[in-house]
C-alpha cells in the first residue's frame, strides 16, 4: 500500500515515518505539512492510505478527508492527532475515516491501525464470486489487539499463561490442532486450555470448528488465523 503522511510537526512526522517503516507491506510515497501540498500529491499519486493530522496551521486536515470522501473514497484515512473534540470525532466518522489515534500513541496501536487497513484492502482485492460471512467480517469488523495486561484479560486468565499457550501454538506444525494437543504440550487441564483457546477465538486469532468424536464426545479443532498476533503474545517478533 502506498502511504501519504500529512503532519505539520517535523518530529511527529519523522516518528510516523519511522513507525511506518517497521510495518511490512507499506511504502511511504510522500510527507506533507499542509493541506495544499497534500492535495497536490493526492491528485498526482496513487495513494492507498493517508496518515492525517487535523491541526495543520490555520487549516484543518478534515478538508483533506472531505476531498477524499468526494473524489477518492477508496483511500483509507487514519487520523493521528491531538484533536479529541466531539465535533471532530463526528466529522471523522461522517467522512469515512478508517481509524483514529490520539497523540501520544504507542507503536502497537499504530501498527494495529495499519494492519487493519491492509487486511481490508487485501480482502477487497480477493473478492470473487458470492461473498461469505468470513469475507464480510474481514471488511467490516475491526479487531483490536488482544491484551496482555492482567487487568484487561477475562477473569481466570493470566498474561504469563496466555504467552505460554501462544508459544505452544506457534510450535504446532499441523494445519489444525485439538484441545488435547495443547493440553499435552503445556501440562494444563483441558478446562484451562479451553478457556485460553476460547479467548483466542473471540479475538479472531484462532478459528474453531466443532464435531462429535467417535464415541459422541464433543471435539473442537482449531487453526491459526493470525500468527503475528500469536507471536506478539508469546513475545516473539515475526516479520
Amino acid at each position: 500500500m502506498n502511504v501519504l503522511i500529512v503532519e505539520d510537526d517535523p518530529m511527529v512526522g519523522q516518528l510516523n515515518a519511522a513507525y511506518l517503516a517497521r510495518v511490512a507491506g507499506l511504502r511511504l510515497i510522500s510527507r506533507c505539512s499542509d493541506v495544499v501540498s497534500a492535495l497536490a500529491v493526492l491528485e498526482r499519486e496513487a495513494i492507498d492510505l493517508v496518515l492525517l493530522d487535523v491541526y495543520l496551521g490555520r487549516r484543518s486536515g478534515l478538508e483533506i478527508a472531505e476531498w477524499l470522501y468526494e473524489h477518492r473514497p477508496e483511500v483509507d484515512i487514519v487520523l493521528i492527532t491531538a484533536a479529541g473534540e466531539p465535533e471532530t470525532v463526528r466529522a471523522a466518522r461522517r467522512l469515512g475515516v478508517t481509524d483514529y489515534l490520539i497523540k501520544p500513541f504507542t507503536f502497537e496501536r499504530f501498527a494495529d491501525a495499519l494492519d487493519a487497513a491492509r487486511r481490508r484492502r487485501h480482502a477487497l482485492d480477493d473478492l470473487s464470486g458470492p461473498v461469505d460471512q468470513r469475507a464480510l467480517d474481514a471488511l467490516f469488523r475491526t479487531r483490536s489487539r488482544p491484551s496482555l495486561r492482567a487487568d484487561e484479560l477475562p477473569k481466570g486468565l493470566t498474561a504469563r499463561t496466555l504467552a505460554e499457550v501462544a508459544g505452544v501454538l506457534l510450535a504446532v506444525d499441523e494445519a489444525s490442532f485439538s484441545t488435547d494437543t495443547v493440553t499435552e504440550r503445556t501440562g494444563m487441564s483441558r478446562v484451562s486450555v479451553r478457556k485460553y483457546l476460547r479467548y483466542l477465538v473471540s479475538c479472531e486469532i484462532l478459528d474453531e470448528t466443532f464435531a462429535y468424536g467417535q464415541i459422541g464426545r464433543p471435539a473442537f479443532a482449531y487453526r491459526c488465523l493470525d500468527r503475528r498476533a500469536l507471536a506478539r503474545m508469546a513475545g516473539i517478533h515475526q516479520d
